[in-house]
């Protein structure tokens, strides 16, 4: 894309905005950033910096349903999302992942089976470096594997990655995108601008992502957790591709729901050219990212397990299927709507009871004893609640709390990052051993 002598107004001063933004510069542009927020605003008139502009750059955290978004689609701009803006620039292979829960697991899979590989490889977006700051610092011979949210594929009109990878699809950003089909649109935007050489690979496990399979017209590489497909899967204890094994799952630190990450990055690695063995070498090395069901500590014999990452309730689910042996829950966070029925008549037998705190409490309890749920407290903060947890799984002989919200962090916490911290905290100030 050729920006000399343009004007490209950069919505949104975040990490992203701000990567774009000198991503304009470098290519001849002029940029602007504008911002709601006026003190991070380059430009004091809102309707001037829009006017006066060639293109406009939208950062994941501003809707496509924005006034001044619409309003710039009406007076004929070119409106770009953070995502596929940076993507005009980038020579390298670019492979997207996305999906309502998974991402930055299956991101980084991806990007260390690569790297065991010897094929360069760059996690970017969600995970590491934003998308811009590095787009046009790759050449043809790399690989940036891209973590993309529903905020960055909502108004993506371009983008078509040569590997999509589609998790799954359950209700999330909802107060965001308004309902169910307005989220699953904004998914299916990693898929639409794909070519029939290009590879879709996706979970046929999901019902909702199948409903998209109308309109992928790359080649399609499924991958499963309950049956055989063309593609990867689980057979007699082992993942397997297309007929041949890979790796035997219990030598892997991946169970229940979580192995569908496992097999998509395994998807991608084999259509990528890896051999089957080194596959199973990188996924032997493989350490799971930071706050995801990772053990923080013991405490009194009980073990704790930190996943602030789970910010829904499919996420917590599956962490909660992932566990070998009784288990309490910690529970809570942000008030964003999210669905406790769907919660408590899904966890397994193996959750013996749950502590809350945080905004929701109460909306979860009442959801807990509504589904019979009867092993259920609430606790003033993470700290008292890690305490109250432990002593809950002596109580009910539980080996691990597993601290999994199933809830945004921003009733105390600005990301899940802060929030996991604090656990981790709280845990050492119980005296955990790792």
């Amino acid at each position: 894309m050729n920006l000399t002598g343009k004007t490209v107004v950069v919505y949104g001063a975040g990490i992203s905005g701000i990567s774009a933004a000198q991503l304009v510069r470098d290519h001849g542009g002029r940029a602007v950033i504008y911002d709601d927020n006026p003190t991070k605003s380059h430009s004091t008139s809102c309707t001037s910096v829009f006017n006066d502009c060639d293109i406009v750059v939208v950062s994941p955290g501003v809707p496509s349903g924005n006034e001044h978004v619409l309003d710039a689609r009406l007076g004929g701009k070119q409106v770009l999302s953070e995502l596929e803006f940076a993507s005009l620039f980038c020579r390298a292979e670019q492979i997207a992942v996305t999906g309502t829960n998974g991402k930055t697991t299956t991101t980084l899979l991806i990007d260390h089976i690569l790297k065991y590989a010897r094929i360069p490889s760059h996690a970017v977006g969600n995970v590491g470096a934003a998308f811009s700051s590095i787009a046009d610092k790759l050449d043809a011979m790399e690989v940036a594997v891209i973590e993309a949210s529903s905020f960055q594929l909502e108004g993506a009109r371009y983008f078509a990655p040569d590997i999509a990878v589609m998790l799954n699809i359950t209700p999330d950003h909802l107060d965001r995108h308004g309902n169910m089909a307005r989220y699953i649109g904004a998914k299916a935007n990693v898929f639409l601008r794909q070519s029939e050489s290009d590879v879709a690979v996706y979970n046929a496990d999901d019902a909702n992502v199948l409903s998209l399979e109308p309109v992928i017209r790359a080649r399609k590489v499924p991958f499963s957790i309950s049956h055989p497909v063309d593609g990867a899967y689980l057979s007699s204890g082992f993942v397997c591709y297309r007929g041949m094994p890979v790796a035997e799952v219990c030598d892997l630190d991946f169970a229940g729901r979580e192995l569908e990450d496992l097999l998509a990055a395994v998807a991608v690695a084999v259509e990528k050219g890896v051999s089957l063995y080194t596959v199973a070498s990188a996924l032997h090395t493989f350490r799971r990212p930071e706050f995801r069901r990772k053990e923080c500590g013991t405490v009194d014999g009980v073990k704790i397990f930190n996943d602030s990452k789970a910010t829904n309730v499919f996420s917590t689910v599956s962490a909660a299927e992932s566990m070998d042996g009784g288990t309490v829950l910690i529970l809570g966070g942000a008030d964003r709507g999210e669905n406790f029925a769907e919660l408590f008549s899904s966890l397994p037998d193996s959750v013996k009871g749950a502590v809350v705190t945080g905004e929701n409490a109460q909306k979860i309890i009442s959801s807990a004893r509504e589904n019979g749920f009867r092993r259920i407290t609430e606790s003033p903060d993470i700290a008292d609640a890690c305490a109250d947890a432990v002593e809950l799984a002596h109580e009910l002989g539980c080996a691990n709390v597993l601290f999994s919200p199933s809830s945004k962090s921003y009733d105390n916490y600005t990301s899940f990052v802060e929030r996991g911290r604090a656990f981790d905290a709280a845990v050492a100030r119980l005296g955990g051993k790792k």
